[in-house]
């Protein structure tokens, strides 16, 4: 039996929450505020590295910490959207789901690979 395989074509954006971003800057003062946001991109970058070897590895319980260590990151740097995505593949791991698994942290990765990416040529960031 022969099935038909979809190619999806993502259409995502990645953003920062501009409230967050400028509530760390009017609480902490610019300077600081893009110290953590560097900082956290930094650290983000460095546990994708992390999750990749996890997954690759096929260590499910690895990669769901890997993954929910990212999170409060991301909301403390306002990309939400990057958090949301990482609870649904902490869920996806839960279900032991590999196809969802695989298409839902390959989002994460996406998602979190052009915000980063934004952030690095000053793009404007903010939805």
């Amino acid at each position: 039996m022969m099935q038909k395989i979809s190619v999806l074509h993502p259409r995502d954006t990645a953003y920062f929450d501009e409230a967050t971003l400028n509530g760390l800057s009017r609480d902490l003062g610019s300077s600081v505020a893009e110290n953590i946001l560097c900082r956290a991109l930094e650290d983000i970058a460095a546990r994708f590295a992390q999750i990749r070897q996890d997954y690759s590895n096929g260590d499910h319980p690895a990669l769901r910490k890997s993954v929910h260590a990212v999170i409060p990151i991301a909301d403390q740097i306002g990309l939400l959207g990057l958090a949301r995505i990482g609870a649904d593949v902490v869920d996806c791991v839960d279900q032991t789901d590999p196809v969802a698994l695989a298409a839902t942290l390959c989002r994460f990765l996406r998602w979190g690979e052009m915000a980063m990416s934004f952030a690095d040529e000053g793009t404007d960031i903010y939805v």
